[in-house]
């Protein structure tokens, strides 16, 4: 028969507490290694699907056609005939298209006449189109009502000069690829003209802030 002393059972019952607590502390470090590991595997996620949000919007942004204009507000030109006037023009830039596809420009003002003027263009063997819009101040071809002319890469405009041909004008350019919109302001002082956002502009910031408020509301998840 085996006698177990007072001391022999306190000795074992410490051993086993001690096994005990080492047991609870490997069990925390692998509850705390797997919580770490989780949260780098999210974050390698989120990398990921960043980059291949990021290689989707450039390769869309590549693949769909473009219009850019610039200045966004000009004033008619003093030139008494028909040639260049770069302090004065609205300049295009259209990308894109097929080599040498043949394109059609319409430009609308904001009077009731609508469009105002129809011309046509080929983009270049890269696909580009260049074009320089100028309103006249006088009018050369000695006509009272509103002309144009459409040259290589120019479109000299007059209107009638009524109040209404103040304000924002629109150019539309299509072909067999699609059509683009640009837009512009046409004043007598662009310097006093007052300017509105454009949709575009809007939806750009708005995308954005959305995009940043995600981002914050992630990291918040992350850190709990």
């Amino acid at each position: 028969m085996t006698f177990v002393t007072k001391n022999d059972l306190a000795r074992s019952q410490g051993s086993n507490g001690a096994l005990l607590s080492v047991q609870e502390e490997t069990r925390q470090a692998e509850k705390r290694r797997q919580g770490g590991e989780q949260v780098r595997k999210a974050r390698l996620r989120s990398v990921w699907l960043a980059l291949v949000l990021l290689a989707l919007a450039c390769g869309t942004a590549f693949a769909q056609l473009g219009l850019s204009m610039g200045p966004r507000c000009i004033e008619c030109c003093p030139l008494r005939g028909l040639g260049p006037c770069p302090e004065y023009a609205a300049f295009v830039v259209s990308r894109g298209w097929e080599p040498d596809e043949r394109l059609i420009q319409v430009l609308t003002g904001p009077g009731p006449a609508s469009p105002f003027g129809t011309g046509m263009l080929s983009a270049d063997d890269r696909g580009r189109l260049e074009l320089q819009l100028i309103f006249l101040c006088e009018n050369p071809w000695l006509a009272e009502e509103a002309s144009a002319s459409f040259g290589e890469k120019y479109w000299w405009i007059h209107p009638d000069w009524r109040p209404s041909d103040y304000g924002g004008w629109k150019l539309n350019v299509s072909g067999e690829s699609g059509s683009v919109v640009g837009y512009f302001r046409f004043a007598e002082d662009c310097a006093a003209a007052e300017f509105v956002p454009e949709w575009g502009s809007l939806l750009l910031l708005g995308s954005g802030t959305v995009g940043l408020g995600g981002y914050v509301a992630m990291r918040r998840e992350w850190r709990r």
